[in-house]
């Protein structure tokens, strides 16, 4: 397997925004590579005091201390900036990646980068659109040519840096696929059946202002008669209100909650604008001033859609709320996320773009979002996509070539298909599991393990097998004794899989319980002294003979 190291650099001050973009792009970096049968081992740096999250998605972190850290601890900002120059380089030296995907600054936040670049042989940058005057700026747009790959996430009423190959949308931590549907997400909140729901969010929680005015307005919100939902930050240190009609939010980033309120009250920063507006939730800004962020430019183009509303003061808000504005102009302001597409570019700077789109193609939106895909863990769900797809063009195109070396030294003899076997349809298997009430992660160790047993089986023959087995299986309602029951097969390299498929499901006519069949074989197979297909065969004589299992007649000693 071959193994590639990425660094993720999210470090500019400790809120959430650019950890979360990182986040984002490496789920997606992961599922590909997954799929592909490729290691790749992710690294994220940060100044974050969310950075817990990125545990809570399964990557490593490592944590500098922010600036504002460095401040409130009384630690000498110089002190603190030459820690950090030194401690970044370190971490990219040690760490050794092949990649080096950096947010939003192009020299780093202490400009350290300058000096750190040329450790990682790839080097991408994710260009969030800044301020006109800081895009002008030759300390920014002068350090754009050290990145080989430059990505402008979509955004508004802010100036953009030019990329290959071009735009994309913003970069969201979830997939609307990934939303919990609003009655699930009405539950998981705690929010009352017909009471309505309102989002209330500040930022980050680090805004001084922010101690004072998110009470004010839960206040203020819950005696209009909303169930408010507060999603406070991880930097919030003031006054908490708990108790009837508030749920205050413990774990932030929780995004595939949105669908479970009404409206929201928020600030204009990145990440909050493009969740709720992607999520479809109308939305009452503050926008907050920000160095190299226009916010309120960011919310006059939702207001201009009918979107959002713009309150000026705290006390414009509870009469904009009554009409928020309109869902689908949310929806269609924001209508997909690009961190998919992102990651696909990312990956395929390191690995052919023909197999990256290969793995894009098999992780369809449609896929993510069917209900037996929801239904598994999603290693298990990629696992299966692996099994099903095939592989690669790559893998596929060294594999011919070692073939045609061995034709041309008359070792081999035979046709050599010049393109990889199509991936199975793997959304129509997910479909059958749904259909004949398999469960998903049963269906999954199914099919899994019959590829374990032939892994020289194509893509569509391992598919037409699996079919044909979950016809012969569905009679005994026992999903769990068919596991079982493939378990007991030994591996095969000669027997076609689909001989195997009917042989089985033949025998299978004649038995009453997975349980007994499984016995039955094992007696008759007996260790490996005869064959899969004699013992296939032997079973279903004796079983068209007696219309019994044989373990009905003959115990086991």
């Amino acid at each position: 397997m071959r193994r590639l190291r990425v660094v993720c650099y999210a470090i500019n001050g400790r809120g959430l925004g650019h950890l979360t973009r990182q986040l984002a792009i490496a789920r997606w970096m992961r599922r590909y590579a997954e799929v592909l049968d490729v290691g790749l081992e992710l690294w994220v740096l940060t100044s974050s005091e969310a950075d817990t999250l990125a545990r809570r998605e399964g990557f490593p972190a490592l944590k500098l201390p922010s600036k504002a850290m460095l401040r409130d601890a009384g630690v000498d900002l110089s002190r603190g900036l030459t820690i950090a120059r030194a401690w970044v380089m370190q971490s990219v030296a040690l760490l050794q990646p092949d990649l080096l995907i950096v947010d939003t600054f192009p020299g780093g936040t202490y400009g350290e980068l300058l000096a750190t670049l040329e450790l990682a042989p790839k080097r991408a940058l994710v260009a969030r659109p800044v301020r006109a005057n800081m895009a002008e700026d030759p300390g920014y747009s002068g350090l754009l040519p050290l990145y080989q790959t430059v990505l402008v996430p979509d955004d508004a009423g802010a100036a953009t840096v030019s990329s290959e190959p071009g735009g994309l949308g913003p970069i969201l931590l979830r997939e609307r696929e990934e939303l919990l549907p609003r009655d699930a997400a009405r539950r998981a909140l705690g929010v009352p059946e017909g009471q309505r729901a309102v989002w209330l969010s500040l930022g980050g929680g680090g805004d001084p202002a922010a101690m004072s005015t998110l009470p004010r307005l839960v206040d203020t919100l819950r005696g209009r008669g909303w169930h408010v939902v507060v999603a406070a930050g991880p930097l919030y240190d003031g006054v908490e209100r708990r108790g009837e009609g508030v749920t205050w939010l413990d774990r932030y980033a929780s995004m595939e909650l949105l669908c479970g309120v009404d409206a929201a009250v928020s600030a204009g920063g990145y990440n909050a604008f493009h969740e709720l507006m992607f999520a479809g939730v109308p939305t009452v800004f503050l926008p907050q001033p920000r160095v190299a962020d226009d916010q309120e430019a960011r919310v006059a183009r939702a207001v201009a859609v009918g979107a959002a509303r713009l309150a000026r003061t705290l006390e414009d808000v509870p009469a904009l709320l009554e009409s928020p504005g309109d869902a689908a102009a949310a929806r269609a302001l924001v209508p997909r996320n690009g961190a998919r597409d992102a990651a696909a570019r990312l990956l395929s700077t390191l690995l052919p773009a023909d197999d990256v789109a290969r793995a894009a193609e098999l992780l369809s939106p449609a896929l993510l979002g069917s209900r037996s895909a929801q239904g598994m863990a999603p290693r298990q769900l990629l696992e299966l996509a692996r099994a099903l797809s095939g592989d690669s063009p790559s893998q596929h195109a060294a594999r011919r070539a070692g073939a045609l070396d061995w034709i041309d030294r008359g070792l081999l003899h035979g046709e050599i298909p010049k393109d990889p076997p199509p991936a199975a349809p793997l959304l129509s298997l997910l479909g059958r599991f749904d259909t004949i009430g398999l469960p998903p992660e049963r269906g999954a160790e199914l099919v899994l393990g019959l590829r374990r047993r032939w892994p020289a089986a194509t893509p569509m023959e391992l598919y037409s097998a699996a079919d044909t087995l979950l016809t012969a299986f569905v009679p005994f309602e026992d999903w769990g004794g068919a596991v079982a029951l493939l378990r007991a097969m030994p591996s095969q390299r000669t027997w076609a899989l689909a001989s195997f498929a009917d042989a089985l499901s033949r025998w299978l006519t004649h038995e009453r319980d997975l349980f007994d069949a499984q016995r039955s074989f094992v007696k008759v197979e007996g260790g490996g002294k005869r064959g899969l297909a004699e013992s296939l065969a032997l079973l279903a004589d004796g079983g068209a003979a007696t219309g019994h299992s044989a373990a009905d007649d003959e115990p086991l000693l």
